[in-house]
């Protein structure tokens, strides 16, 4: 992936876009040495975030296999706790 800094980018904007498009490779723009954003371009955002895209389904089950597997761990802590309840019993005591 290819760096640039932020004042670089500024500078070359026009042509930084149109190589990101044509590429179809992402950017990370910098400020002071530390990644600041990357750019994408508009189909490869697309894909990873769209409803019913591979990437989000598989993001979508790996987020719910880790909460299974925190509930399955801290099940002796939480008893029979139900979290709707505990949200409903928090926002009426505000």
């Amino acid at each position: 992936m290819r760096t640039l800094s932020a004042l670089m980018f500024r500078r070359k904007f026009g042509s930084v876009l149109d190589e990101v498009a044509a590429k179809r490779q992402p950017i990370t723009i910098t400020r002071a040495n530390r990644a600041l954003v990357v750019l994408v371009p508009a189909a490869v955002s697309e894909e990873g975030t769209a409803a019913g895209s591979p990437a989000r389904e598989r993001r979508l089950r790996l987020t719910a296999e880790r909460l299974t597997e925190w509930r399955r761990r801290h099940a002796a802590r939480l008893g029979r706790l139900d979290p709707v309840t505990l949200v409903r019993e928090t926002r009426s005591s505000r």
